[in-house]
């Protein structure tokens, strides 16, 4: 019923002393929109977050795990430590400059993109 409530009206929100509003989806992925002017509508599933005249982001409801105000933004890289770094034969490494990091190389901390045949993602190594 609450829900049902949400998905048809329109609520327009300040975050005073924020910056940031960040969703969690169930995949694990954020984003981050901005809290300045932010107005939240729910419609037809889906979360519609705008400033103005902006449309910031469009987010289905049914992936939507956890929203939360902040001051940091999300950067869209994953930290992990050396260890908790798992590759397989269809996993390319490569650094920020494009270079792709010989299979099975001990690499040194810093950010870099892994690719395999189901997703990309950026994983910055500590």
């Amino acid at each position: 019923m609450l829900l049902a409530v949400l998905c048809i009206c329109s609520i327009a929100t300040r975050a005073a002393g924020y910056e940031y509003l960040v969703f969690t989806l169930t995949d694990g992925t954020t984003k981050a929109v901005t809290a300045s002017n932010l107005t939240i509508q729910f419609a037809d599933g889906y979360l519609l977050a705008s400033s103005g005249d902006e449309a910031l982001a469009t987010l289905p409801l049914v992936s939507l795990t956890q929203m939360e105000f902040s001051n940091e933004g999300t950067t869209g890289i994953q930290t992990i430590s050396v260890n908790q770094l798992v590759t397989d034969s269809n996993t390319t490494i490569y650094d920020l400059n494009g270079r792709q990091m010989p299979q099975g190389a001990q690499l040194p901390k810093g950010v870099y993109i892994l690719k395999n045949s189901n997703k990309t993602i950026k994983v910055s190594i500590k």
